[in-house]
């Protein structure tokens, strides 16, 4: 049975966790410090700012400013920002100067998206830079390629009238994910459920169905065992695709199939894959002998669900939100460790610390990240209490940015010893 929750909306632009394209993201960090969703990893982490060895953190506050409803991340590359938003009808991908928070450029995506059974109006998905592009998916499912310094359309498909992708119930949530040439997404259905297209033409490159159902959640880019592949958590099943033709390399079942996919697969440093389900997350190891793959179901917990934001994986354990309580768990075993009621939200791992903002308060929290115990450092209001809260944190040269579905505000990282 599939149940279509409000609070999965809430999730839809934050589903990616890939791990394991490090080389790749230290190559272009400068640039683009954090230039898809869930930062140069897509494991909404981090590392390099003040935070490193602050025993005394801060957060100033830079800009503030008012901005249209969407549930779109801020995408951060060459001192801008890129995030959607929708305003008067019409849903829009938007540059910011991250200086001033000015808005440099606007480019239309169509009619705005109305919210509806608990969502908002607006983009659910979040921009991708790549190579002096930005990727943006209207939940309308309004493919587009835009030149990052001007806005200009460079190219554009329709992903349910050119590739009978189906609309999901919320709207098309899932994020572009950049592979070298090519942009890959996850457009759901029996005929082209993951497209990977020619990022400078826009031509189809290949497209593959090794599941039939539609989701939310965006692809993870990973290696695992030394091959580069594409993650792909589906509503039936979570399964690896080769970047260069699409094929499949493994598949294993999901346990149960209630809810749509929204949280996207996490990769843990030693090739095991988390799967996030409404009611529960599923481990599966995936193992390789010659040129056969296999995966194998393991461990099972519900201590964590499809929540709103990453779970954070950091020295062998996972940090994240369950409901209202942030949790850490041993990431073998699935043993709690500690639990800290923040009323729910999202986190983002910035040089051994959790950064959670609260969807309920707003407040921003910044704690060591540690199985010993819940160790708060900071805790500072950052977004009305009031909005609906659902977007997940960036972080980029020492600035940590949030949002809801009416502001954006600019933070500076500080720390002293």
């Amino acid at each position: 049975m599939t149940t279509r929750r409000p609070a999965l909306v809430l999730a839809l632009a934050l589903c990616a966790a890939p791990v394991g394209a490090e080389k790749a993201a230290a190559t272009r960090a400068a640039d683009a410090p954090w230039p898809q969703l869930w930062g140069p990893r897509g494991d909404a982490s981090t590392s390099g700012t003040r935070l490193a060895g602050a025993a005394v953190p801060t957060l100033r506050e830079v800009w503030r400013r008012p901005i249209g409803s969407a549930f779109s991340e801020l995408t951060v590359a060459g001192g801008r920002g890129y995030t959607g938003l929708a305003d008067g009808g019409t849903d829009y991908t938007v540059a910011i100067d991250l200086g001033s928070g000015q808005e440099l450029w606007r480019t239309p995506l169509g009619p705005t998206y109305k919210g509806h059974d608990g969502s908002r109006d607006g983009p659910v998905s979040t921009p991708t830079w790549h190579r002096g592009r930005v990727y943006m998916i209207s939940a309308h499912g309004v493919f587009q390629a835009l030149d990052a310094a001007t806005g200009k359309p460079l190219w554009q498909h329709d992903l349910a009238k050119d590739f009978a992708a189906p609309a999901p119930f919320y709207g098309f949530g899932s994020s572009p994910l950049a592979v070298g040439d090519r942009i890959v997404v996850h457009a759901g259905g029996a005929t082209n459920g993951l497209i990977a297209f020619d990022a400078k033409t826009g031509a189809r490159a290949w497209s593959v169905s090794h599941s039939t159902t539609s989701g939310y959640s965006t692809p993870a880019l990973a290696s695992i065992h030394g091959i580069e592949q594409i993650v792909v958590l589906a509503n039936d099943k979570v399964y690896a695709a080769s970047p260069a033709d699409g094929a499949l390399l493994w598949s294993a079942a999901l346990p149960t199939t209630m809810g749509d996919s929204a949280k996207s697969p996490l990769v843990l440093p030693d090739g095991r894959v988390l799967a996030a389900q409404w009611n529960e997350t599923t481990s599966f190891e995936i193992k390789k002998d010659g040129a056969a793959w296999t995966a194998t179901m393991g461990a099972r917990t519900p201590l964590l669900k499809n929540s709103y934001g990453a779970t954070l994986h950091h020295d062998g354990y996972l940090y994240g939100f369950n409901g209202q309580m942030l949790i850490c768990l041993d990431a073998r075993t699935f043993e709690a460790k500690w639990r800290q009621r923040l009323y729910g939200g999202f986190v983002a791992l910035v040089d051994g610390h959790i950064v959670a903002l609260s969807e309920s308060s707003g407040l921003v929290h910044v704690a060591t990240a540690s199985p010993a115990g819940y160790q708060e450092k900071l805790k500072v209001p950052a977004l009305n209490a009031g909005a609906m809260n659902s977007t997940g944190l960036s972080v980029a040269a020492d600035r940590l940015y949030v949002r809801n579905v009416e502001e954006l505000v600019a933070f500076e990282i500080g720390g002293g010893q």
